[in-house]
């Protein structure tokens, strides 16, 4: 009898205290995760009595539900019973956990990680662009190009807009008062008035504050000029402080005066400190940045071409890369040539990209890797690095090691070999190697192709060692795209492998399901473990194994595998689910003791080897031997009858599923 969501998801909310107790409500592939504010709410007997729910496991601060193949549509209706969201709904927050470098990088890519969708869209299209005019089959001043070049670039140069919609989304707080926060930073008519290159709005007087040019505000305090499209790091410095002044504000406002009272507030507040302290701190930074860099440039140019290219992602982060504009531009005006910005962008750019094209690589997830490859595209070809950088690598934060130290490495060779940029080439890019045609008279080097070969090599080298470094760092596990493995590994694995889809038989006849190992027969209530012995996962038996090799039980494709490789999922050609978990705990293991012989997706025939196991490694390590077999999607059937006996040799009759 199918399952009533409705009335499943009214009991369940219930059950565990009400949608005021609940944090956030999210699911996995058979499980609701749930965060409750107050746990001792929650009455689990009664959660688990209800028809539908398999059973309850509290871990990592979550109240998890164990539902199986029909959470997802549950979910929908659960969603609806409340404003539950991943982040927290209506509700408080959860509370962050771990070293706070951690935290605040998770803070970060949850802010920036809704925006993918928009950011590796406009960057695709940025590359087709880049593609299509340098092929001579569209001109880059034609009404098409201008049309798609502006829509694809208006992304960036509104992100602190973007950035203000996910900061409030994920902290809570009013979107659309955070969105005009970010719409001053990129508001025309404030961009002509402290745009650090232009001469300023006619009428306005300018002086100079820290060595930089300001406007006044109230007439006495000074406004850096500087520029902040494309920039995140000015929104993501307001955040406490825009959140700070809308409580203050709420706290401060009549009820009968709040509507329009609070914003007022939160605005007079937020924008003079966004605009005179927060902003101009990258302006500032930036500056003494340049000066710095110049100074050093003239003492060691290699090395500073080197130490330039490994921090440029943080300085385009911050958006003080635009103070290096003015020297680039000086340098190509009195010298013929620079270094400071085309070189050094290009040896960072390419290889925020291949550390993107390594997470792909390396990545499990179809999502990431689809996203990896775009992003990847996007900076090599294009230059457009924002979707590598804040997508990828900033996201997960190794891969931003291995960009780094691809770009550092990369720039420390085109400063030994002179590598230089003689014109302006638009982003930085593999496009853009022709920009490096040219000689200057300060050298001895005539042939004016010198640049464009050792610029090649740089981009090989700069590639490789960030694509092969992000290879070696990343991990799924650690960057949270194997969230359904758990430490238990048992609860884990039906998680993991039990798929959101399969194929019903056909047929009402029974289905023969041999054994994959040989050993003794234990009972499934007899296995030492609460989860497998209640049945939450499925239906089954276990085996006692006196042999290491698991072999097919039957025709099937390989669903899931799992990078502990102690465990497998299969679905048969006839629609029954089967796990397959050798011992107990073992997930813990790290894969050590496991080798697979099989690829996802794969269609293996009955007796193929599927996982060979070490078992006196795994007695050793102090884990049990216990090899349970499950059919996942017992509901579907009417009867699981395992064979009588007290041993099994493999390929032997196992279950019967009617």
């Amino acid at each position: 009898m199918a399952m009533d969501y409705v009335a499943t998801s009214k009991k369940i909310l219930d059950a565990v205290g009400g949608a005021g107790n609940i944090v956030s409500a999210t699911n996995c592939m058979t499980r609701m995760r749930l965060v409750l504010a107050d746990e001792g709410k929650a009455s689990d007997d009664a959660v688990k009595a209800i028809k539908g729910v398999k059973s309850v496991i509290k871990q990592g601060g979550q109240y998890q539900v164990v539902i199986g193949n029909e959470v997802s549509n549950l979910m929908k209706e659960f969603n609806k019973l409340g404003n539950f969201s991943e982040d927290g709904g209506g509700n408080a927050p959860a509370k962050a956990e771990g070293p706070i470098i951690q935290r605040l990088f998770g803070f970060v890519a949850g802010c920036l990680t809704p925006l993918l969708p928009a950011m590796l869209g406009t960057g695709m299209v940025k590359v087709l662009l880049v593609l299509l005019s340098t092929a001579g089959l569209l001109s880059t001043t034609s009404v098409t190009y201008k049309i798609f070049y502006d829509m694809a670039d208006s992304f960036f140069n509104f992100l602190p807009i973007m950035l203000g919609w996910s900061i409030a989304k994920k902290t809570n707080h009013s979107i659309p008062m955070y969105m005009v926060i970010g719409a001053a930073l990129v508001y025309p008519e404030l961009i002509t008035l402290l745009n650090p290159l232009g001469s300023g709005l006619e009428g306005v007087t300018y002086g100079r504050f820290l060595g930089q040019e300001c406007a006044y505000i109230f007439g006495v305090v000074p406004v850096i000029k500087a520029a902040y499209a494309s920039s995140v790091l000015p929104m993501l410095l307001m955040t406490p402080i825009m959140a700070w002044s809308e409580d203050f504000a709420d706290r401060v406002s009549p009820n009968v005066l709040k509507a329009f009272l609070k914003p007022m507030i939160f605005f007079l507040i937020c924008t003079p400190v966004v605009f005179i302290v927060i902003g101009p701190l990258g302006a500032v930074v930036g500056n003494v940045l340049a000066a710095a860099m110049s100074a050093m440039y003239n003492t060691v140019p290699w090395l500073t071409v080197g130490v330039l290219s490994a921090a440029m992602p943080f300085i385009v982060m911050t958006g003080m890369h635009y103070a290096l504009v003015p020297l680039s531009t000086l340098n190509l005006t009195t010298l013929g040539y620079d270094v400071i910005v085309i070189v050094t962008m290009f040896c960072s750019n390419i290889c925020q990209g291949g550390a993107s094209f390594g997470v792909a690589a390396k990545t499990k997830d179809v999502d990431t890797k689809s996203e990896g490859i775009a992003c990847g595209i996007s900076a090599c070809i294009a230059g457009v690095t924002e979707p590598a950088m804040y997508g990828i690598n900033m996201r997960f934060g190794k891969p931003m090691i291995a960009a780094v130290c691809g770009a550092g490495i990369s720039g420390l060779l085109a400063g030994l070999t002179s590598v230089k940029g003689f014109v302006m080439g638009g982003s930085p890019s593999l496009m853009s190697l022709i920009t490096f045609v040219g000689v200057d008279s300060a050298t001895t080097i005539t042939n004016p192709y010198h640049g464009v070969i050792w610029g090649a090599v740089c981009a090989v080298i700069g590639i490789g060692i960030s694509f092969a470094l992000s290879f070696i760092l990343f991990n799924d596990k650690d960057a949270g795209l194997a969230g359904e493995v758990n430490t238990d590994g048992i609860a884990a694995a039906h998680a993991a492998l039990a798929g959101e889809e399969h194929v019903k038989s056909a047929s009402g006849k029974p289905v023969e399901i041999d054994s994959p190992m040989t050993g003794e027969l234990v009972a499934l209530k007899d296995v030492p473990d609460e989860v497998f012995a209640s049945g939450a996962l499925g239906e089954g038996v276990a085996i006692l194994p006196t042999d290491g090799k698991v072999v097919a039980p039957c025709n099937a494709a390989v669903t899931e595998m799992m990078d502990s490789r102690h465990a497998i999922g299969l679905v048969a050609d006839n629609g029954v689910e089967i796990l397959i978990h050798v011992g107990l705990d073992t997930v813990d293991m790290g894969g050590k003791p496991f080798t697979y012989h099989v690829k996802p997706d794969q269609e293996v025939k009955k007796g193929d080897l599927l996982i060979t196991a070490d078992l006196d490694a795994i007695t050793k390590a102090g884990h049990k031997l216990y090899t349970p077999v499950i059919i996942t999607n017992s509901d579907d059937y009417t009867e699981i009858l395992p064979v009588s006996g007290k041993t099994i040799q493999t390929g032997e009759k196992l279950l019967t599923v009617k």
